[in-house]
């Protein structure tokens, strides 16, 4: 009652909502009449519009289901040629049984880390015949019998595609190497068996949302049956016909069902809907029934539609509203939909471009935070390796066995100074002295442990640049990067060489060797990662990580240099400004 009084209040004044109605009736009643006419002539074409409809999300469902399943193709192949997975049952006789239990531990992270990349994997499993061992994202690492690999061995391809039935259970599997004759164990076996049921529950989520039956065929016919339906069989599904169009939508009827059929040749499966016929005449009916009741009553509507569209014109700014106050709530990533094509349409945009910029700019003032904190991180992550360690302790072990007293003492000492030094309570900076000590210290220690495999040249600091203020660890990551990558292979005649030498752009510390363990590729890589131009993602090195600190410390025209030696192995240059460009630098 109040909502009538307000309309015919709006209807007694001069407003937009009176002139809409107005407008509305000389427009829209010839229209109704004319509606009738064309209503009863267009049923055959919303007829086709509705199965193309239908179609359509057959064919959605079609390809994300393909998608997926490609995804897991690749993602199979990508792991069966891991390095841990591939090369496990080679390395087996070397290994002693601690190292076995720590790969097959590693293994079984990494297949818990394929299992949770898609809701269609149930279980990823990894077989060992050599050692009769499986291992299982869902039930761990266990002892199985020779007849488990055989029959999935056996059942490879048995479905005509990516896709092998064992067990009652689909399987996606990879076996090195590919042996034709399947008596022959192969050196390991990876698979990926499907989840039947999150296969049946899309299934039936897509059923109840198209009112239809969906099933999944794979194989000849019938050989894997997923349905949405208990019986399948009354859906009127017909056998596989040799010609069958892939990737296409074909259609057949039936007195009771319309099918709509996708034939996937690839992973050589069948996707069927059947809707029942009165489901899929349903909305022309009603629309038949409905139209008369909607041509007497056409007036009535009109002026509440008109009245409907007032009251919309406060929705989109409501969504405007909403928008400022989750800005305002520090959501920098709301977004609204711009594709209004009137003024407020304008005004999502603007709004949109506005929080965008706000994003950036927020970006902009924190990200030097960030990535602070993130190199921080990063060097107390690699101050103390356990790899160094058990080396060091290794050596005192040798040196003892030997009786060597004196070198005993002196390695220990040289062992105390650089943990002394890793481990105390010190500020982020140093001076570049001490620095440089510290590194000396490290380069001891891995010369006792090297013995006359090296040799090294080592310039003395100009006592000018002993001051200067660095952040703490720079160097030895240099040392360590010639030990790991460029004399690791030297068996004799290993050099290294440190030097120091003033340049324009400040102070240059040279470390490089006559090692051949990086080739020009590799360098070359390292040089443009170093620059900022190569791949972000991969492994984190110590040189990467000394070239961040220093450029956050510095500024980017400071930081690490590679290049080929001049003894032949690698060169690296680490800059540092001398005590002038570190006064102006902090200044900027």
């Amino acid at each position: 009652m109040i909502q009538l009084k307000r309309l015919l209040h709006i209807l007694g004044s001069r407003s937009i909502v009176a002139k809409l109605m107005a407008a509305f009736l000389l427009v829209v009643l010839p229209l109704c009449i004319c509606s009738i006419w064309i209503t009863y002539n267009s049923s055959k074409q919303m007829q086709q519009e509705i199965e193309r409809a239908n179609e359509s999300k057959l064919h959605f469902y079609y390809s994300h289901l393909e998608f997926e399943l490609n995804r897991i193709t690749a993602l199979v192949t990508e792991y069966a040629f891991d390095e841990t997975l591939s090369t496990f049952s080679t390395r087996i006789p070397i290994m002693s049984p601690y190292e076995k239990a720590a790969n097959l531990n590693w293994i079984h992270t990494k297949l818990k880390q394929i299992r949770e990349t898609s809701p269609y994997i149930g279980d990823v499993v990894y077989y060992v015949p050599r050692i009769g061992k499986r291992v299982s994202a869902q039930e761990g690492i266990t002892d199985v019998p020779a007849e488990q690999w055989q029959g999935l061995i056996y059942s490879m391809g048995n479905l005509k595609g990516a896709l092998s039935q064992y067990g009652g259970e689909l399987y996606m599997l990879r076996s090195n190497p590919f042996n034709i004759d399947r008596e022959t164990p192969p050196d390991f076996l990876l698979g990926v068996r499907l989840s039947s049921a999150e296969l049946e529950r899309r299934l039936k989520e897509f059923a109840v949302s198209g009112e239809s039956d969906i099933t999944l065929l794979f194989g000849r016919g019938s050989d894997y049956v997923v349905s949405s339906s208990s019986d399948y069989q009354s859906l009127g599904l017909g056998e596989e016909r040799a010609q069958e169009p892939a990737v296409k939508v074909q259609q057949r009827r039936t007195e009771e069902y319309l099918h709509y059929t996708i034939f996937d040749r690839d992973n050589h499966f069948r996707l069927t809907a059947s809707i029942p016929n009165d489901v899929v005449m349903r909305p022309i009916q009603v629309y038949s029934q409905w139209l008369l009741l909607l041509s007497a009553g056409s007036v009535v509507i009109v002026i509440f539609f008109s009245f409907w569209i007032y009251r919309t014109l406060h929705r989109p700014l409501t969504v405007l509203v909403k928008g400022f106050k989750k800005a305002e709530q520090g959501d920098m990533k709301v977004k609204l939909n711009p594709s209004r094509q009137d003024e407020f349409g304008y005004l999502y945009a603007r709004f949109n471009e506005m929080m965008e910029h706000l994003h950036a700019l927020i970006e902009e003032n924190y990200i030097q935070r960030i990535r602070t904190g993130e190199a921080e991180l990063k060097h107390l992550q690699s101050q103390i390796t356990p790899h160094f360690l058990y080396n060091s302790l290794f050596s005192i072990k040798q040196m003892a066995e030997l009786e060597n007293v004196e070198l005993i003492k002196e390695f220990s000492d040289y062992l105390g100074q650089y943990f002394r030094y890793m481990t105390r309570d010190a500020a982020a900076e140093v001076s570049l002295g001490q620095e440089v000590d510290h590194a000396l210290v490290y380069l001891a220690i891995q010369r006792i442990r090297f013995g006359s495999r090296l040799r090294a040249e080592v310039e003395e600091l100009p006592a000018e640049y002993r001051s200067i203020r660095v952040p703490r660890v720079l160097l030895q990551p240099l040392i360590e990067n010639v030990f790991e990558h460029g004399l690791r292979q030297k068996h004799s005649d290993g050099l290294l060489r440190l030097s120091y030498a003033r340049e324009e752009s400040g102070l240059v510390i040279r470390v490089e060797d006559n090692g051949d363990g990086l080739g020009g590729d590799m360098i070359e890589e390292l040089s443009r990662r170093l620059g900022g131009t190569g791949p972000a993602e991969g492994e984190r090195t110590g040189l990467l990580n000394v070239n961040e600190r220093l450029r956050i410390r510095f500024g980017p025209g400071y930081g690490i240099r590679v290049e080929r030696s001049r003894l032949g192995g690698l060169s690296v240059c680490l800059h540092l400004p001398a005590e002038g460009e570190m006064e102006s630098c902090a200044a900027c």
